[in-house]
């Protein structure tokens, strides 16, 4: 957790020490201007593009305009004085809306120290149904350029992008980073915060590249996404691809999946270690056609030491997790590592009709001190589905599940599927059917600890949201809930 505190001290708010403004203005300014008075500003994103800036440099488009066009800036900062991209005066956040007409609005190539703020983006072409091109809002690309430092992304408003949703080349994105070769490149220190991401076909946020890869690993370092909103996405919400350290809080995520047809989930790390993700509010991701996936959080291939806690998830038809790995081999190791924890999960699968989904051979997944609840329609929900492999070392410890409606929580896998994971210590009330199937089950009254009794750090989030009917079983919650079983089992 060192390297998280360092992680935080890093994305804190930059300092400004020297340079020059630029303005930009649509209606007023001219390209023979010098740009350096709000009286004298520019006028195109043309001439910002020819202009090579320096450290300490602001660059302030006026609020209410708006760019048809790219912004494709040259010249990096500083770590004590970045280049910063902005607005001035007053009314709607300055728009760049490319249109179709350019894979980005904003491209940031080989660039760092760098700050892009307060400004509106799209990439909307209406005359096709959806672009092939990969469109996006923000691309940051790092390419045969070694390691970039310091970008941070702030209060932008990214909507309105028709990529396509299937995966494959012609995704969309709101925000996409991109690290490609011949020599290693990677990010160090991504900041994405305040952001609103909507109507966007197919990713969110998310990233991409060459070395995700186990036999060519170089990967990013230092992702923080923190207060951003997305809501109307097609495919995936937030995806941490290739990045060791990454912090993923107090982002609101709603209607994932709207479109797609394939797989996706609204947050996971693909081919990322030691990732945190916390404090979100995650709802109505959409799994409309039975198909894989629409799940609230997944641990997905090539990850490993993950933790998911003090999330509140509620209403995602997909289900609330999943944990998977991609095929193992040289290129890719083995899901590993988990922790799941003091999550709130509320009508979670309400259509794909399972609650935890455990996908291929992964290794070691704790889930403690979770409240799984669901008072829905007359259905069945598999609790535990487990499928193409036999998930090693998993231990559900302190949950509480309450099956409080007219649907019913299942166990139906065989003994074998269930034979590597443990149950300890969980409440299990209301409509629950097929215990007798979970080889290692253990309830409170045969279970022993020495350890002194725990109950979660946070008091409000994810509790807040508690249900009534629940929080009137439990009042003394949420210490009553927790009887701080620590698992001696394998890991």
């Amino acid at each position: 957790m060192k390297k998280l505190l360092m992680l935080f001290l890093c994305s804190s708010a930059v300092l400004k020490v020297f340079g020059g403004t630029y303005y930009i203005d649509d209606k007023k300014g001219d390209d023979n201007f010098d740009g350096r008075s709000a009286g004298k500003a520019w006028r195109s994103l043309n001439r910002v593009n020819k202009q090579v800036f320096e450290a300490g440099d602001s660059i302030l488009f006026k609020k209410g305009g708006i760019w048809e066009g790219q912004l494709t800036p040259m010249g990096s900062g500083t770590a004590k004085a970045p280049v910063v991209f902005g607005a001035f005066g007053t009314g709607a956040l300055p728009e760049i809306k490319a249109n179709g007409h350019f894979k980005d609005a904003v491209l940031l190539k080989n660039l760092q120290n760098i700050v892009v703020e307060y400004l509106a983006l799209s990439n909307f072409d209406s005359t096709v149904p959806f672009q092939k091109t990969g469109p996006t809002g923000v691309r940051i690309l790092a390419e045969d350029i070694g390691t970039l430092h310091n970008i941070r992304l702030a209060n932008l408003y990214i909507h309105d992008i028709n990529g396509d949703n299937k995966k494959g080349s012609a995704e969309g994105y709101g925000i996409f980073w991109d690290c490609q070769g011949p020599k290693p490149s990677n990010i160090e220190h991504l900041l994405i915060e305040n952001c609103k991401v909507e109507r966007v076909d197919r990713n969110g946020i998310r990233g991409n590249g060459t070395f995700s890869v186990r036999t060519k690993w170089f990967p990013n370092k230092y992702l923080v996404i923190r207060n951003c909103l997305l809501d109307d996405i097609g495919g995936d919400g937030i995806v941490v691809k290739a990045f060791d350290t990454a912090m993923i809080e107090h982002n609101k995520l709603f209607r994932t999946r709207t479109r797609a047809k394939d797989n996706a989930v609204a947050i996971w790390p693909h081919s990322s270690d030691n990732t945190v993700i916390q404090y979100n509010e995650v709802a109505y991701t959409q799994n409309d056609n039975w198909a894989n996936d629409g799940q609230s959080f997944d641990i997905d291939g090539n990850s490993r030491n993950t933790i998911i806690q003090y999330n509140y998830s509620h209403d995602n038809e997909g289900g609330f997790m999943l944990v998977i790995s991609d095929l193992i081999n040289k290129d890719n190791v083995m899901t590993t590592g988990n922790i799941i924890q003091y999550n709130l999960s509320v009508n979670d699968g309400l259509n794909r009709k399972r609650l935890f989904n455990f996908a291929g051979v992964t290794d070691s997944t704790i889930v403690k001190g979770n409240i799984f609840y669901n008072d829905g329609p007359k259905y069945t929900t598999e609790v535990t589905d487990i499928e193409n492999g036999i998930p090693d070392h998993v231990s559900f410890d302190d949950n509480y599940f309450l099956f409080a409606g007219k649907n019913y929580g299942v166990f139906t896998k065989s003994p074998k599927q269930y034979s590597k994971v443990y149950f300890n210590n969980n409440v299990f009330a209301g409509n629950i059917i097929g215990l007798d199937n979970l080889t290692n089950l253990k309830s409170s009254a045969n279970v022993k600890s020495n350890r002194p009794k725990t109950s979660p750090k946070s008091k409000s989030f994810p509790w807040m949201y508690l249900p009534e009917k629940l929080r009137a079983l439990v009042p003394g919650f949420p210490e009553s809930l927790y009887q701080s079983y620590i698992s001696n089992g394998p890991r």
